[in-house]
């Protein structure tokens, strides 16, 4: 074992995880304020355009993400030559992917009826490149679990990339300053991670290595296939039917709603796996570690959900302005599903950790389908907060799937295990009801 690896070994569970806490918190401020004046410098028209365009970002960002990175933290016994093989093959599917995206462009343009797809797309395309090429560095440094590195790499790109964006939007580039700001993250991400652990050995002869994770990266693949239907349908389908601007206040109210599990339940998934994936072969040890991860996010995201839904007015009118009102409704619809969101979004880690994304891929098409139920039920009503609420009861439902995957079929255990979150729940109601 080599001196870096040695280091690495250091931080604990604990202290990877206060280490993410306090680097995502820091970085939510961050991203928050930029949002914040982001959001008085653009239109909603502007927000419309990149609403539009990014629901196919995240689709070839999807296919690019092919299980490569989850697969190298699993398989801790990989060579430098492995990673030189796989870091080869996810270059050449990036420079691939980022040619059919360009290419694709023109039909997403056409589909919606506005020009300014096209320019946005082709803006955006370095970041798809630049994502993809990320995938096994980005492994590296989870498995290796350098998280004072990872915590320190969130906050320079957010910061760099959202001052780039700013300066863009004063200049008067618009939705394109919100393209730089995507390339110059993933960019500065990249750059970061082959600096704290440059990736050698390329080359053309990547089938072996490939072969060898294929089983574990395919259901990995096949789940994110199908979650990033559950993640982006909707944007798909209210664009096209509802246009770009009503969805920008839907799309605003969403983001809003995630920034909890990307600072609670996110930065918890993102130190499991690491740790948890050396007892795969023994499923209690890692039955026990969810129950005290999910008691822990399940404290924090019951007074954030009750927060959220009798605030939501106010919280929008802080982050965003005057002139985003449109979106609180919609915000108050989506905030009763938070806590369900934070309490699944922990749940692909333990998948990987026990070595089952096969249960994993199953879970994703159960949920996907009752996501589409949801929203076809609300664009019947052709009413944005309708759309909003039956979206919010979708997610909301995405519990019970969880439940039967994980905890019975992953774990082997009885779903009473979650009458154990019923007093944080509990009281999270009484106090919507009280206020």
């Amino acid at each position: 074992m080599d001196a870096r690896s040695s280091a690495t070994k250091t931080v604990g569970i604990r202290g990877a995880a206060l280490i993410q806490f306090g680097s995502r918190y820091a970085n939510v401020a961050v991203q928050l304020l930029i949002t914040a004046v982001l959001a008085r410098i653009l239109t909603p028209d502007d927000y419309g355009i990149v609403a539009v365009t990014s629901v196919f970002v995240a689709f070839f960002s999807m296919l690019s993400d092919t299980g490569i990175s989850t697969a190298v933290v699993q398989y801790r016994d990989l060579s430098d030559e492995d990673h030189g093989a796989l870091m080869s093959f996810t270059l050449v599917l990036g420079v691939a992917l980022t040619a059919l995206f360009c290419l694709a462009a023109w039909p997403i343009s056409w589909f919606y009826g506005d020009e300014r797809v096209l320019a946005q797309c082709w803006a955006t395309s370095g970041a798809l490149l630049l994502g993809t090429a990320n995938m096994v560095p980005n492994g590296i440094l989870l498995k290796e679990r350098r998280f004072p590195a990872i915590g320190a790499r969130l906050l320079a790109s957010t910061a760099t990339s959202g001052a780039l964006a700013i300066v863009a939007a004063l200049a008067g580039l618009g939705p394109f300053s919100l393209a730089i700001q995507a390339t110059a993250s993933a960019g500065i991400v990249l750059a970061w991670n082959l600096r704290a652990h440059p990736v050698r050995h390329l080359t053309p002869h990547f089938m072996g290595p490939l072969r060898r994770v294929f089983r574990y990266s395919a259901f990995q693949f096949g789940f994110n296939l199908v979650n990033y239907f559950t993640r982006n349908l909707d944007n798909l389908l209210l664009g096209r039917f509802m246009g770009p601007t009503r969805l920008a206040f839907y799309d605003k109210a969403y983001r809003l709603t995630t920034y909890p599990m990307s600072a609670v339940s996110g930065v918890i998934g993102s130190v499991v796996q690491p740790y948890m994936s050396e007892h795969q072969g023994d499923p209690s040890r890692i039955f026990e570690g969810w129950m005290r991860v999910q008691k822990l996010v399940s404290l924090v995201a019951a007074p954030v959900t009750a927060v959220f839904v009798c605030f939501s007015g106010e919280i929008v009118a802080l982050v965003f302005g005057g002139q985003w009102g449109a979106s609180v409704p919609l915000f108050h619809a989506l905030a009763f599903s938070v806590y369900f969101q934070m309490m699944d979004n922990t749940s692909g880690a333990f998948f990987q950790s026990l070595g089952r994304t096969d249960l994993m891929f199953q879970c994703g098409v159960a949920t996907t389908a009752l996501t589409v139920a949801g929203i076809v039920a609300g664009l019947s009503t052709a009413d944005m907060v309708w759309v909003a609420r039956f979206v919010s009861a979708a997610f909301a439902s995405h519990i019970v799937v969880v439940t039967v995957q994980l905890l019975c079929r992953g774990f082997g255990r009885s779903p009473a295990c979650m009458t154990a979150f019923l007093p944080e729940v509990s009281v999270a109601a009484v106090a919507i009801v009280l206020c």
